[in-house]
């Protein structure tokens, strides 16, 4: 037992199991464990975009729809989608680059997503009298 245990040749073993074995868990341990961090940064975000979005709309309504939203003369289709532009302005103004840019990546169409979100907003202020 003796002679077999020394005509073995540790280092290359080691380096096997190194890279047969642990090698492989620690990398998908290390991908797991990006990607959970990348997910709660996209998360963090969506809250700071959607609060955003909310003082946003809340704003653009006290300071613009307001004035004009009992005239159908004034408030237009057109007027409409001026004030959800202004909103989608005034929301990633409010973002900082690092947080618009992992957002504008996540979301393949960040135009349409905003668009949800304005819309969810003015639902939520509407019928849960949500004060920003």
């Amino acid at each position: 037992m003796n002679e077999v245990l020394k005509g073995i040749d540790w280092t290359q073993i080691i380096y096997t199991v190194w890279t047969v074995i642990l090698l492989p868990i620690l990398t998908y341990i290390g991908s797991q464990i990006s990607a959970y961090a990348k997910a709660k940064q996209i998360d963090k975000y969506t809250n700071i975009l959607y609060q955003n979005v909310l003082n946003a709309v809340k704003d653009v309504y006290e300071t613009v729809v307001k004035d004009i939203k009992g005239d159908a003369d004034l408030w237009t289709l057109e007027k409409q989608e001026e004030v959800k532009e202004l909103a989608k302005t005034k929301a990633i103004a409010a973002l900082t680059t690092s947080a618009y840019q992992v957002l504008k990546t996540a979301n393949e169409d960040f135009d349409e997503y905003l668009d949800g979100l304005i819309g969810t907003a003015l639902y939520d202020i509407k019928n849960y009298n949500i004060t920003v």
